[in-house]
């Protein structure tokens, strides 16, 4: 994870979210380019970044390479942020975060791979904190953070997304580094999640 995900049209739900808390959002033009129920690598996405006081919404592509011919990076892990000083300096440096309304997983089966999606039944958007990559023509690419499963995801994969609600994804944007270690955890067991095999 997280290889696929979905977001709804929930741009005004975003901007809402922001208006209620008063806080500071500057949109893209190409903001309402597009909105896709099966989001993939490569593609552009929803990303929300915190820059001279402001926060930014706009789109990101999702998934970078370093140079020619280096692996292609969509996800990161939290275990190799906290061990690697690179990774480490990024995750402090250069961070985002990603809106969803729900995201893909494959269960394997015997010759089988079944397709699942998950949701927060008390949440229609959750976010999911990214780090993000410049390139010399100033184009950013973002690579979402993941983490070990919870008890409903350790069902169908070894890996998921770290889920934050809107006020924890905002302050992830401005907080210390620390701060931020400590909250990229499993989201949390007692909490209920939906999955549902597409």
């Amino acid at each position: 994870m997280c290889g696929r995900f979905e977001t709804k049209k929930i741009e005004q739900q975003i901007i809402e979210q922001f208006r209620l808390l008063q806080l500071p959002l500057i949109m893209d033009d190409e903001l309402y380019a597009r909105s896709n129920f099966d989001i993939r690598p490569t593609e552009k996405i929803l990303s929300i970044s915190y820059d001279n006081s402001n926060y930014h919404l706009g789109r990101i592509n999702w998934g970078f390479r370093f140079k020619e011919g280096s692996p292609f990076i969509f996800n990161s892990r939290i275990e190799t942020i906290k061990e690697k000083p690179y990774w480490k300096n990024l995750f402090d440096k250069y961070r985002c975060i990603v809106p969803m309304t729900g995201f893909y997983e494959w269960k394997t089966e015997g010759k089988k791979k079944i397709k699942y999606r998950v949701s927060l039944p008390d949440k229609d958007i959750f976010y999911v904190p990214a780090l993000y990559y410049t390139d010399k023509e100033k184009n950013r690419f973002a690579s979402l953070i993941t983490t070990t499963p919870n008890k409903y995801i350790s069902t169908i994969h070894h890996r998921m997304p770290v889920i934050l609600d809107f006020p924890n994804a905002v302050d992830f944007l401005i907080a210390d580094i620390e701060t931020n270690l400590n909250r990229s955890l499993p989201y949390d067991d007692n909490k209920k999640m939906e999955i549902e095999a597409c």
